[in-house]
């Protein structure tokens, strides 16, 4: 049976990941220390700078088609709260305000001394900050004592420490292993980075869903033609009366009072 190509392999990840939900592919560093090694990419960056739009615990994030300049209902949603004139609005732009993040290839390792692989994440793509893009760039750079780590003769590990768990407590260092061989396996493994990239954009509707659940729009809604109270609509009311195909409701002017003269 003839082995299927990269391209098929990666529509039916793709596939998966839309059924699954975006990002079900991705590793993302733990508390402690992950040892990994960052495979091979022919003539293109060692990561892949993604548009990444965090939304909350239950619907997690969002892997953004403006990464390649492409229409995404998350995009259009931020943009629009944010050019709003509402406080509401500009509160709900800023917790949904799209983050730079870099994704990298990796096989990872059961442990920290390099000694077991762990096949389940072996050849995914692992999320990485800022700061731990720069470090890794730093020691590609450094031809003298380090260089380049995808070699799969010459190359070599790294190490990311991870301390702290909450959203400004948390740092990462990077440490280097010694010079070895990657593991065959993986040693000819031809990574198309973009490819895997793309596989994790979830199509348009899936992500329209999760937006129109992260500013509480639910489809199943009481349909009634007049709501209790009448108020100034927000963006994010706007959104809900277009879906269910009504107008937004804008505050009704006050009437002024004839003076009758006695």
């Amino acid at each position: 049976m003839a082995k299927s190509s990269l391209k098929d392999r990666l529509k039916k990840k793709r596939d998966e990941l839309a059924t699954k939900g975006g990002g079900g592919s991705v590793l993302y560093i733990k508390e402690g220390t992950t040892r990994i090694r960052i495979l091979p990419i022919k003539d293109e960056e060692l990561a892949y700078e993604v548009t990444h739009f965090y939304l909350n615990e239950k619907l997690k994030g969002i892997y953004s088609a403006a990464t390649f300049d492409e229409d995404c209902p998350a995009m259009n949603t931020y943009q629009e709260l944010k050019n709003s004139k509402d406080d509401d609005d500009q509160e709900l732009a800023k917790k949904l305000s799209p983050k730079k993040a870099y994704l990298i290839p990796v096989v990872v390792y059961e442990d920290d001394k390099g000694k077991k692989i762990d096949k389940e994440k072996a050849g995914k793509l692992m999320k990485i900050s800022n700061g731990v893009y720069q470090s890794i760039i730093d020691l590609y750079l450094d031809e003298d004592d380090w260089g380049d780590m995808t070699d799969p003769k010459d190359g070599y590990d790294i190490k990311i420490i991870r301390s702290g768990k909450g959203k400004n407590d948390t740092e990462y260092s990077v440490m280097t292993c010694k010079n070895s061989p990657l593991d065959k396996e993986y040693a000819k493994t031809k990574v198309d980075l973009k490819a895997m990239v793309r596989g994790l954009i979830e199509p348009y509707d899936v992500v329209q869903g999760k937006i129109d659940e992260f500013l509480g729009i639910d489809s199943d809604d009481d349909d009634d033609d007049e709501p209790k109270k009448k108020k100034k609509s927000s963006k994010a009311d706007d959104f809900k009366a277009k879906r269910k195909g009504k107008e937004p409701i804008e505050e009704a002017p006050k009437k002024k009072k004839k003076k009758i003269r006695k």
